[in-house]
């Protein structure tokens, strides 16, 4: 055997005497690169819960690596479900039950999600051999990759939203792009939790007093610290945050809350919405609502604060004009003493329908009671207020 392998060596131009280490550094070489191949990747899932309501619970899956550069070639992820909270299709329709976001189509045969026993799922991920492809790259860790994400129809608001990762399964297997290097498993975190709450209304009821009203009920709030009423105005993008109401009573049945907004309101248009708290700190927004704040009828409002010194505030309240093609309403507010002697002259212009807020400060009055009046081509009233000095 040994002139057989001299001519073989002879015949590569390598020396007789470092044959052998040669060769054997070459496979050790090779061997340790075979082994960090299949070794270097680990993959990591968890579920994301999205959204809920009476009817649907809405999960997303996603996974990452530990090295963030591997791409994925064909995979079967196996997990049970809660069968008594959250019900599965079983045929599920693709885009309906279930949107997969990287892993379907382009390089990838279509992906699909299937239930093949009462409470197990599978999400099937087929890279072919006959493409010569990379697959697609998989997060590192921390970051993460979305897979799909499936719509559970809810049974019993009132109870458990549990998905366990089965990883032990046969079935379960989560290959590189060579569709033969097997991806070791590493934490797969499970999601087992009450539904969120349950919000079944939410609406706003302009006041009188220009005040808003604010109500909502919900069927069940197991998990829910409160609620942040945020506040917008149309056509701006930010939000703000006017008030919180704590939860209360029975979690598991019909609660009703409220609140009023008691701001001056600077738009013909407010946009309320509330976001639900859990105890952990996630939050879910409810749906917008929007309320017209234009006045229905002429107000003007009492003075604050009233006694004052050195002054005062005033809101009045111009309504949709009866004559719209003739524009804005022409308003007069005038302060005057107590002998009829006029000392001010707040407003005097056209004015779009809406609410107002003028300031009156005069520190060269005496204290005393002075008059002021509202006065339009078809209203006028007055009230009186007081500087105390």
């Amino acid at each position: 055997m040994v002139p057989e392998y001299d001519a073989n060596y002879k015949n590569l131009g390598i020396n007789n005497g470092e044959n052998m280490k040669s060769i054997n550094s070459l496979l050790w070489i090779f061997l340790f690169c075979f082994a960090f191949n299949i070794q270097a990747t680990t993959v990591s899932g968890r579920f994301i819960f999205l959204s809920a309501d009476s009817s649907k619970f809405t999960v997303k899956i996603q996974i990452n690596t530990d090295t963030g550069i591997d791409d994925l070639g064909g995979a079967t992820f196996v997990f049970t479900y809660d069968t008594s909270a959250i019900n599965f299709s079983n045929n599920p329709v693709k885009d309906v039950d279930y949107i997969f976001h990287n892993f379907d189509g382009g390089n990838y045969s279509s992906a699909t999600v299937t239930r093949p026993m009462n409470d197990k799922i599978w999400v099937n991920i087929n890279l072919p051999f006959a493409q010569n492809n990379n697959g697609t790259v998989v997060a590192g860790s921390p970051g993460w990759i979305d897979v799909v994400t499936i719509n559970f129809d809810v049974l019993d608001p009132n109870g458990t939203a549990s998905l366990f990762w089965n990883t032990t399964s046969l079935f379960w297997g989560v290959y590189d792009a060579d569709n033969s290097t097997l991806w070791p498993t590493d934490n797969f975190e499970n999601l087992n939790g009450p539904l969120p709450v349950e919000l079944i209304s939410f609406r706003g009821t302009l006041l009188a007093n220009e005040n808003i009203l604010l109500e909502w009920a919900t069927a069940s709030s197991i998990n829910n610290s409160g609620f942040e009423i945020e506040k917008s105005y149309k056509n701006v993008e930010t939000w703000e945050t006017i008030g919180f109401v704590k939860n209360h009573g029975d979690p598991n049945s019909l609660v009703e809350y409220s609140y009023i907004d008691m701001t001056m309101h600077s738009f013909p248009v407010v946009r309320y919405r509330l976001k639900a708290i859990d105890h952990d700190g996630s939050f879910k927004y409810s749906e917008m609502i929007e309320i017209n704040t234009i006045p229905l009828s002429y107000e003007l409002s009492q003075n604050y604060p009233n006694p004052f010194n050195p002054s005062t505030k005033i809101r009045y309240s111009i309504p949709i004009s009866q004559n719209p093609s003739k524009g804005g309403t022409l308003v007069q507010l005038k302060v005057y003493d107590i002998l009829g002697n006029e000392v001010a002259t707040l407003v005097n212009e056209e004015k779009e329908p809406g609410n107002y807020e003028v300031e009156f400060s005069r520190s060269d009055l005496a204290s005393g009671i002075y008059v002021y009046q509202l006065n339009t081509n078809n209203f006028t009233t007055t009230k009186k207020m007081v500087l105390m000095r």
